[in-house]
């Protein structure tokens, strides 16, 4: 099952909205369970009940379930040491990422025997004598992927067999890397796009200090 990253984060905004990070975060991991998806870890990049982002990894159908929740968001309070004449408006956005696909073998695919596709062949090579009349090339396929390698160095099937998994194991390792990077690159920009005003979620603290839904 695939996870997805949920990142909330304040942008450049001063600590006001870092702080509605941290309560937006808490409240979207209550909500996420109650649609029954499971919140796997949490992450905080900042000061811990006033991160600049927060990171949700979540399994399930958080696409599905959790789209509504994807955009700007906006507390209306006023802060007690600001004065009544200061701004009273602050934003968080949030956004939904696939998750870095994390370290492991071949890079953190799974390469399994029942995805491959396991064909042998006749070994090229010179004519007259010399022809290989015994089908020791294996070509194999990833059929998630569709990458196919073919292996006639050695005389041996097994062997040849061992290598084409092999390259393809380093095939999909070198795929992987460039998701990772890719996921990188989009949760770093995404944590600086913030756009303020027009919130499709609006929010009050109550009494307690807590979100509540006002829009």
């Amino acid at each position: 099952m695939t996870d997805h990253d949920l990142l909330v984060t304040s942008g450049v905004g001063p600590i006001e909205a870092r702080r509605f990070v941290f309560q937006l975060a808490r409240h979207l991991e209550q909500l996420a369970e109650s649609r029954g998806l499971a919140v796997c870890d949490v992450t905080s990049h900042g000061d811990d009940d006033a991160p600049r982002s927060m990171r949700l990894r979540v399994r399930g159908d958080a696409p599905g379930r959790l789209a509504d929740q994807c955009g700007t968001h906006e507390l209306v309070h006023r802060a007690a040491e600001r004065g009544r004449a200061a701004r009273k408006r602050w934003f968080a956005a949030v956004s939904l990422h696939p998750s870095a696909i994390v370290d492991g073998p071949l890079g953190g695919v799974e390469l399994r025997r029942d995805e491959l596709v396991v064909t042998a062949c006749r070994a090229g090579g010179p004519g007259g004598q010399h022809v290989n009349k015994v089908a020791t090339a294996v070509r194999v396929q990833h059929v998630p992927s569709g990458l196919v390698v073919r292996s006639a160095a050695s005389r041996s099937q097994r062997a040849n067999l061992e290598e084409a998994i092999a390259r393809l194991a380093s095939l999909l390792a070198a795929q992987a890397q460039a998701a990772r990077a890719d996921a990188t690159a989009r949760r770093r920009t995404a944590h600086y796009q913030l756009v303020r005003g027009a919130a499709m979620r609006a929010y009050r603290l109550d009494g307690a200090g807590l979100l509540v839904v006002t829009r």
